[in-house]
Parts: structure tokens; C-alpha cells; sequence
């Protein structure tokens, strides 16, 4: 979405111009806009998306207690960077969640429940043809949530969405990266095979290499770029 398209938004909707400014902002960080270490400027924002200060200091206040923004002192807001300990804080506990999921909705998986993640392994498949990684990842993401959501337990559902929020920061800093998205599709084709047959001990298993593989792999990227 250019600039101009985000000011035009933000004019003619009549929702609050602080959520709007939130949304697009949150946005434009887990999209890679705003790489790691950029530095937001409140007046430049206020430009960008056509509102005046309080709805931007606002937006910024609550992306901060998201931990997507840090505010370091002579700097000010500043898209936050993320640890080994965060990486593998958050995949642990999203692998908890998958595996407490798929054993509840194990008996109950339906014809619906299928067919929804096999809509998102051939859109995953599709736009990965397209070199598209970033379109690839939001199914990705839809692949899990549906899911949490055959589950059908309210507060798991809540846990994970703040948790999905922390992994979409990390999915933005791997987008040039097609040898990765295409491993991450297979491993989710043999998930949905194994949920496909019900096989509950496959279905664990397969949810585990996934995670172990993710966590291998951005724990390896940021090891790598410290000793650069």
C-alpha cells in the first residue's frame, strides 16, 4: 500500500483514526517496512498517514506494550529486535499450544476442517510458484489458526493471537528466503496428512520437527548475524 493510499484511508474512514493509525502502522512493521532499528518519528508519521500527533503517540504507546517497539532514550520509538530467548520463549510456547489443539480437535476432525487446510496449503503452494513469500506466510499462519480455532477453546485462541503477533515479527526478517518457505510448506503437507489420517502420534510429531526446524533456524540466522 503506497503512502498515498494510507493517508486516504485514514481520511474517509470514519473509524478512530488512532486504531486506523495503529493498524497500518503495526502493519507496515510486520510487513518489513519498518526494518529492525528504525527509528519512528512521530512528525514523519503524522505525514505518512495523515493525523496528527496524539492518535500516532497513541498508536505507538500500544505497539510498544506489543513488544514491537522500544523506546530508547535519545531515540524514541524504535522497532524492536528480538533475542534467542524470545525466539525460542515464543515457539515453545506456540508449539504447546499446536499440540494441545490438535489433541482436542483429533476426534473431531470433519470434511470442513480438512478442506480448510488443504485451501491453505495450495494457496501457500501458489503463491510461493509466484515468488510471493510474504502472501505464503499468511497462510501459513492461516494453516495454524484453523487449527487453534477446530479447538474450539476461547482462551487458547486468545494466548495464541498475542503469541502470533510476536511470530509475524519474525516472519518479516525471512522473506528472501524460498529454500525456507519451501521446506515450511512440506512440513505443513505432512501435517495435513497426518491430520488427515487422525493419527494422533504422527500429527505430534510432525507439529514438533516443524517447530524444532523453526526454531533451529532463526536461533542459526541470529547467531550468524551477531558474529558478522
Amino acid at each position: 500500500m503506497s503512502d498515498s493510499d494510507k493517508m486516504k484511508l485514514l481520511k474517509d474512514s470514519g473509524e478512530s483514526k488512532q486504531q486506523l493509525a495503529y493498524q497500518q502502522i503495526k502493519r507496515d512493521i510486520l510487513n518489513n517496512t519498518y526494518p529492525e532499528g528504525t527509528v519512528l518519528v512521530e512528525r514523519k508519521l503524522c505525514d505518512i498517514y495523515n493525523v496528527s500527533r496524539s492518535p500516532i503517540r497513541n498508536a505507538l504507546q500500544q505497539l510498544s506494550h506489543e513488544g514491537l517497539l522500544d523506546f530508547i532514550p535519545g531515540k524514541g520509538a524504535t522497532v524492536a529486535g528480538f533475542s534467542i530467548e524470545d525466539i525460542l520463549e515464543v515457539y515453545d510456547l506456540i508449539e504447546v499450544l499446536q499440540l494441545y489443539a490438535a489433541r482436542q480437535l483429533c476426534a473431531k476432525i470433519d470434511d470442513i476442517l480438512l478442506a480448510s487446510l488443504d485451501t491453505c496449503l495450495k494457496n501457500m503452494k501458489s503463491c510461493l510458484d509466484e515468488d510471493d513469500i510474504l502472501k505464503s506466510t499468511r497462510w501459513d499462519q492461516k494453516f495454524h489458526q484453523f487449527i487453534i480455532t477446530a479447538s474450539a477453546n476461547k482462551r487458547l485462541a486468545s494466548i495464541y493471537e498475542q503469541l502470533s503477533v510476536q511470530n509475524q515479527r519474525f516472519i518479516a526478517t525471512i522473506l528472501d528466503d524460498a529454500d525456507l518457505a519451501m521446506r515450511s510448506w512440506q512440513e505443513h503437507k505432512a501435517i495435513y496428512e497426518s491430520i488427515e489420517r487422525k493419527d494422533l502420534p504422527e500429527i505430534e510429531e510432525r507439529i514438533r520437527i516443524h517447530y524444532k526446524n523453526i526454531k533451529q533456524y532463526y536461533v542459526n540466522k541470529l547467531i550468524h548475524r551477531i558474529n558478522i
